[in-house]
């Protein structure tokens, strides 16, 4: 029997009123091909998706702040298991997340735990107190960003929540500032997990005690202020991290540590060919990133630009950029390798199509000019049966 291989288009749609939900393909591994299967929850919001234990199991979030009429409810996360011969996911397990707009997942090692981390609002309360002395006084309320673990069973559901790690805002200048918590990625050993946190300017690293799900910070670094820092992504075998930002056409570079958690910024190399637009920038900057499975090249989405760049990287994890090429729409939000790495996939939200490049053996992408209609389309995760 041939092997099922599907492509699930997550609809990444903030504002009300637009299309949400997942979008199902059959991929054709031998010519990169996507074949429309269908539609399904088109009430979800869907931020990120992660792999699960399992080939047919992964996890979505369901980026929200508001949710089932009730509002500031807060976000959730998903585990859905897909059939293999449909293609069709169907939701096991849906529980929240206790905080508004979870933004990205993680699964550990052990695959016992799955962590959320949480972007939140810019909103906050006003609420009125009287104090014992019968005065009244006022205190505004923020949203609490924070990084949450769910215990995950055998069958691939989730269960209760074994820890939260809780980030508040701070005071700069006479006005608050929130933690905007954006992504969590986990180094190749299991050890470390990185968070970027875009709200504070500031990349956090914790550790994860397997017995009990109980988080551990262990060290925070902080960033170029108001640069954002959005996602980040391990080098597969140098103790190297990859850093962008949403307010920089830069990439980041750190030397990391398992044993104590501690990041290092190394360096930082330009996205774009042309380095004194770089230095002017204004506009979304970077979205995602990809490091090819041998180590050799990273990609990377750069919004307001429309386009990709691509990086070639040493023996010890240095990059260069090689080329700055069309993403081929609007938004390149999300970008995903296929499964046997021959091509990048690249998410043009605000054109509502996904954009096929061969990637050729110097790494260099060509526009294949194979055009998929999706909704919205946010991210792209390839499962098999």
């Amino acid at each position: 029997m041939s092997e099922n291989i599907y492509a699930l288009s997550g609809s990444f749609a903030m504002k009300p009123g637009l299309q949400k939900g997942l979008t199902i393909y059959r991929y054709d591994l031998e010519n990169g091909g996507f074949q429309y299967i269908g539609r399904c929850l088109e009430d979800i919001n869907m931020g990120q998706q992660c792999p699960g234990p399992f080939d047919n199991v992964h996890y979505i979030t369901n980026e929200c702040r508001d949710r089932d009429g009730m509002e500031g409810k807060g976000g959730e996360v998903l585990a859905v298991r897909i059939d293999p011969d449909s293609g069709m996911p169907h939701v096991i397990s849906r529980r929240s997340t206790l905080v508004p707009q979870p933004s990205y997942l993680c699964l550990d090692r052990t695959n016992n735990y799955l962590l959320v981390v949480h972007h939140v609002s810019d909103g906050y309360a006003t609420r009125l107190e009287r104090s014992e002395d019968g005065n009244y006084r006022s205190e505004v309320v923020y949203d609490d960003a924070a990084v949450v673990c769910f215990h995950v069973m055998k069958d691939g559901s989730l269960g209760d929540i074994s820890d939260v790690w809780i980030c508040r805002g701070e005071e700069r200048c006479g006005r608050h500032v929130n933690a905007h918590l954006h992504s969590i990625t986990m180094d190749p050993t299991g050890e470390l997990f990185v968070v970027c946190d875009k709200g504070l300017d500031r990349l956090y690293s914790f550790k994860l005690d397997e017995r009990d799900g109980m988080l551990r910070l262990v060290n925070e670094v902080k960033a170029e202020e108001k640069s954002a820092p959005r996602y980040s992504c391990f080098h597969p075998t140098q103790p190297v991290l990859y850093q962008n930002s949403e307010q920089q056409v830069y990439l980041n570079l750190y030397h990391y540590d398992t044993a104590d958690g501690k990041l290092e910024r190394i360096s930082r190399v330009c996205l774009l060919e042309d380095e004194e637009a770089a230095e002017h920038w204004c506009g979304e900057g970077p979205a995602d990133l990809a490091v090819s499975p041998d180590g050799r090249y990273l990609y990377a989405s750069v919004r307001t630009a429309n386009l990709l760049a691509v990086l070639e990287l040493d023996s010890k994890g240095n990059p260069c950029l090689i080329q700055n090429i069309s993403c081929g729409g609007k938004n390149p939000r999300g970008i995903a390798l296929s499964p046997d790495s021959r091509f990048l996939f690249v998410s043009n939200r605000d054109s509502d199509e996904i954009t096929r490049f061969t990637i050729g053996r110097d790494g260099r992408l060509t526009d294949s000019g194979e055009r998929t209609k999706a909704c919205l389309p946010g991210n792209l995760l390839f499962t098999r049966r």
